[in-house]
């Protein structure tokens, strides 16, 4: 099984999205968060190039996790280099990450897909969110006082994840914080590659308790 160092230096029930169908060979997929408190949990976005053979989507190789926790700058056996300005993407370019922002609400991470770039026989990439809990600054209460309660989106007064096609169509925007707020994993959907040759987004929504090791496992 594949799995991932979760850790950065430094540093349920199924929840149906409205369908929103596009057509195209590129999306990207924006994530924006802020907190009135000073809270450092860090949000991130993921995504798998897999391959779907009609048992679900798997993956078999590193390299198709594109992940900050599989970065050379997160990890030394991170299988994705990290560029000087942060950014890093799968070997193949199909898909590409604007780079790890850890202090929330001064820019947003950006993941790109390109299907055109995707590996030969790639024809599902699965996204996801994420939050780990970093640290709780005195303007958040700790309700039973267990400093290793896990994080939830809950915990962030406003975490959206925009998604939209290469023409600017916006094809779903969550709010992670009040759709999602008792989970730390969300499924959000998959871009697939449809009989006809067209790349389409699928809104999934499956919120759950875990890291993205336990994501992984589903996947591998």
């Amino acid at each position: 099984m594949l799995t991932l160092n979760l850790h950065k230096p430094d540093a349920a029930p199924v929840r149906r999205l409205q369908l929103s169908l596009s057509k195209g060979a590129r999306f990207s997929v924006k994530v924006e968060w802020d907190c009135k408190a000073e809270h450092q949990d860090d949000v991130d976005v993921h995504a798998l190039e897999a391959v779907n053979g009609g048992q679900g989507a798997k993956v078999t190789a590193l390299e198709n996790i594109l992940s900050t926790y599989n970065t050379t700058r997160m990890s030394r056996t991170g299988a994705l280099r990290t560029n000087p300005d942060g950014s890093f993407a799968t070997p193949s370019g199909g898909l590409s990450h604007s780079g790890d922002i850890r202090v929330q609400g001064r820019e947003a991470e950006v993941l790109t897909i390109d299907g055109s770039k995707v590996s030969a026989g790639v024809n599902e990439i699965p996204i996801f969110a994420t939050v780990h809990k970093a640290d709780h600054g005195d303007g958040h209460e700790q309700e039973h006082g267990d400093d290793d309660d896990e994080a939830a989106f809950a915990d962030i007064d406003v975490c959206v994840v925009t998604i939209t096609s290469d023409a600017g169509k916006v094809l779903g925007q969550y709010r992670l914080s009040d759709e999602f707020g008792e989970f730390n994993v969300v499924q959000l959907g998959s871009v697939m590659l449809g009989a006809q040759g067209g790349w389409e987004y699928v809104p999934v929504g499956v919120g759950f308790q875990g890291d993205f090791n336990d994501v992984l496992g589903n996947f591998c």
